[in-house]
């Protein structure tokens, strides 16, 4: 038979990984009203990244991890009976926390000293050959491919551009990807323009095809897509399928979220879904694709909200604060844990600067009375 401390290990998992429902999130914030239970809840979230890497270290001692932990949290007497039961997180946090106890002063120390920085330009590019390039760590101006693909980086931007005699050979895709606190712009081979938010990629060929100019995306991109009457420009994503000759569009199709929304700026542009339905968007409409059974609903948008991000701003146009937190998450770098669940469904306005201090944008929400923030570490708790 399960405990219910093995069932609370299970829900910090599913937090971890942002899969808890409204009942189990109710659920873990009844067990994290006793101190103990949140002292050690916040030890465990606040090192997540560590977490994550941890599951490379396969030849990990995990009774030498435990007594690492054990002596490093709480007292061993109050632990025993919970880290008895908790065999779902044996592995990440038994290794995790031994990569970081080797030295316990250091970790205290870079507890103390954690800071919350905006995002900032930065990409990691994949290319079709098996090629990596951090382009934050590589400052080269000029890279070139084995396969003649070369890549020019000038003012954090990147221009593709192909070798024509390799042409018949480069149709593989090759991928721009950016971390959470990433963004980037790219300029495909055609002249096409994306930029790309936080936690997003851009799948493309490193020479179009002859009839057509097709590209994957997730995340949040936007696209001015260079006009070619003769070579339609298609992106697809999550079940959204968009067709444009020559035009401006927000695309935001993001995993976690249950639906894709494509925003259009300038132009015209056909969007259809996985049953093969469509819509003709004008400028300044949005088109919603519902993952769950492909339902499509066409609405007025704000452009100058939807494309903030792209100009360097927050604007948040009476939005759900759910929706506003994990938003400056992905920019961020943030775990958000609401304490107070009927607070997510606040709506809030905002505009401000992207590349300011978090504080700075919680003390405008915590000035109407309506929520309020306590950050520790890496982890912001909304009450």
């Amino acid at each position: 038979m399960q405990t219910p401390n093995y069932k609370i290990s299970k829900l910090i998992v599913r937090y971890l990984n942002g899969q808890l429902n409204d009942e189990q999130e109710q659920e873990l914030n009844q067990w994290l009203e006793t101190p103990l239970h949140r002292n050690l809840f916040e030890k465990i979230v606040t090192k997540e990244n560590i977490l994550k890497m941890s599951f490379e270290y396969d030849g990990c001692d995990l009774d030498k991890a435990w007594t690492k932990i054990e002596k490093q949290l709480l007292n061993k007497h109050l632990l025993q009976h919970w880290l008895a039961y908790a065999a779902i997180l044996i592995l990440p946090i038994a290794i995790g926390f031994l990569i970081l106890t080797q030295n316990p002063q250091y970790d205290e120390v870079m507890t103390e000293t954690t800071t919350i920085v905006p995002g900032s330009s930065h990409a990691i590019l994949y290319f079709a050959n098996g090629d990596v390039v951090d382009l934050k760590v590589d400052t080269s101006m000029l890279i070139r491919t084995k396969d003649h693909l070369l890549v020019r980086k000038d003012d954090e931007k990147l221009s593709i551009n192909s070798d024509s005699l390799l042409s018949n050979k480069l149709t593989r895709l090759n991928k721009i990807v950016t971390p959470i606190g990433g963004e980037y712009q790219v300029e495909l081979p055609d002249g096409t323009k994306v930029w790309l938010n936080a936690d997003s990629y851009l799948e493309f060929p490193s020479v179009f095809a002859d009839n057509q100019r097709k590209v994957i995306a997730k995340g949040e991109l936007y696209f001015d897509v260079a006009k070619d009457e003769a070579k339609p420009f298609i992106v697809e994503s999550q079940g959204m399928n968009l067709k444009v000759l020559g035009t401006e569009f927000n695309l935001r199709s993001y995993a976690d979220e249950n639906q894709v929304i494509s925003t259009l700026v300038e132009g015209s542009v056909e969007v259809k879904n996985a049953l093969g339905d469509g819509r003709i968007l004008v400028p300044g409409k949005q088109v919603h694709i519902q993952k769950s059974d492909n339902s499509m609903q066409v609405s007025q948008a704000n452009i100058e909200s939807v494309i903030a991000w792209k100009n360097g701003r927050f604007i948040f146009d009476n939005r759900r604060l759910e929706d506003i937190m994990y938003d400056l998450a992905r920019w961020y770098d943030v775990k958000i844990f609401f304490g107070n669940s009927s607070v997510k469904e606040a709506h809030f306005s905002v505009d401000v600067l992207r590349y300011g201090e978090i504080e700075s944008i919680l003390s405008l929400i915590e000035g109407t009375g309506d929520a309020s923030f306590v950050i520790k570490g890496n982890v912001i708790t909304v009450n």
